[in-house]
């Protein structure tokens, strides 16, 4: 027997109740997400999905209501429909991952595989990757060597850590390395996702943070998990609308911070685009979907708050009718997830990076950015319909790229993060 419910959160899991034949519920947010109740009190989650090149449909149990949280319940299920739509089995993955893994198991093996990945994806330059590889790898952490990667603990990290006192900005470098790697283990499923002891390093305030100006999300986990506590789908994070609001559009748009919070609807034309003038220049952005969608939120959310309508700033406090003046404290929610706490310039920079995996022209690249060049055709004519229409492209093109980081997508039904959020 199967049910529908809209709703799931813990109050919902907590008053469901036992029958005498087991049944199942499913939800209509989440396709394919079911929970499964049996006669004797035992609640679990489930993945009820097919594969993507055929076969019968697949049921992947993640853990019972008592192991996991829904958050984690759900990533579980979303990874297995990222398998699934690969053509994947989870539960064949399940079964032979411990003999598929054991001969490359080692700390180094699967360190020397993230370091190539990072290269095919071009997330790493040659000249970093070659420092990761021979100076980070050979040298600083060659004490993991021939360590199997699931038996790294706590305690031999921070013996590790002890012994390279001497040099704690490489020390530092080679353990951001090393919880990288544990990520990457995590996201093919050679360890469980959860399992990273570098993080007591870390959470413990021991490890020494040599300020970086060049910091920016990693493209395969990082982005994932920030873009997850944008969308927040339980509230957990108790975010103001606006702000959000304005960190997904620095994201989709990579426009400055002090750029996005001064913003003024006077600044819009239309459906066309939006005009940020500069001290010496002009910097237009093209109205993309994504951005009309969150325009139109903006734009319901006033009418939903009479009082709010009239105020000439996109994004401002609400008690004050002034610009958003810090985002620091959204930031820091939404950062939770991972070692760091991103902050605006990062976002930009993460954007930027989206910009040259996106393979769009060199000019539009500058002009998406706002960086000045000699000539830019866009500040001398604004109002040029194919110049609009050639950069929009571009600016979809990226945003696109963006919203393929989203680990909550569903194949063929919600797949771009406005889906969610809006």
């Amino acid at each position: 027997m199967i049910e529908v419910s809209n709703v799931i959160n813990p109050e919902f899991i907590d008053a469901i109740e036992c029958r005498e034949q087991p049944y199942f519920i499913k939800f209509t947010q989440y396709p394919g997400f079911r929970v499964k109740v049996n006669p004797k009190g035992r609640v679990s989650f489930i993945t009820y999905g097919r594969i993507h090149f055929g076969g019968s449909p697949r049921t992947i149990t993640h853990g019972t209501t008592k192991d996991l949280t829904i958050d984690n319940a759900l990533d579980k299920h979303f990874h297995c429909l990222q398998l699934l739509q690969k053509g994947l089995d989870p539960n064949l993955i399940k079964k032979s991952k411990s003999k598929q893994f054991t001969a490359s198991m080692s700390f180094f093996n699967v360190a020397e595989d993230f370091i190539k990945d990072k290269i095919a994806k071009k997330e790493y330059s040659y000249d970093f990757a070659n420092h990761s590889s021979k100076y980070l790898l050979n040298n600083k952490l060659k004490y993991f060597h021939k360590i199997n990667i699931s038996q790294i603990s706590e305690d031999k990290i921070k013996d590790w850590y002890d012994q390279e006192k001497t040099t704690p900005a490489a020390r530092h470098n080679a353990l951001r390395l090393m919880s990288s790697v544990f990520s990457y283990a995590g996201t093919q499923n050679i360890i469980e996702k959860s399992f990273n002891p570098t993080n007591s390093i870390f959470n413990s305030g021991l490890s020494y943070r040599p300020k970086s100006k060049d910091i920016q999300l990693s493209l395969d986990n990082e982005l994932p998990k920030f873009i997850y506590q944008i969308w927040d789908p339980l509230n957990i994070n108790k975010v103001d609308r606006l702000s959000r609001n304005a960190i997904y559009l620095m994201l989709i748009t990579g426009i400055k911070k002090s750029d996005v919070l001064n913003m003024k609807w006077s600044q819009i034309t239309g459906n066309s685009y939006i005009l940020i003038k500069k001290k010496n220049y002009k910097q237009m952005l093209p109205i993309t979907p994504s951005i009309e969608l969150l325009l139109k939120d903006i734009k319901d959310h006033q009418n939903k708050n009479k009082h709010l309508i009239g105020n000439e700033y996109l994004f401002f406090n609400i008690k004050t009718g002034k610009p958003i003046n810090n985002l620091r404290k959204t930031l820091v929610k939404y950062s939770k997830d991972l070692e760091w706490v991103v902050y605006p310039e990062a976002i930009r920079k993460t954007f930027a990076k989206v910009c040259d995996y996106s393979s769009i022209p060199r000019e539009h690249f500058y002009q998406l950015l706002g960086i000045k060049k000699a000539y830019n055709p866009y500040q001398s004519f604004p109002d040029n319909r194919d110049d609009i229409n050639q950069l929009k492209r571009s600016l979809i093109n990226v945003q696109e790229n963006i919203d393929k980081a989203a680990p909550m997508l569903i194949p063929g039904q919600l797949t771009k993060i406005t889906d969610f959020i809006f």
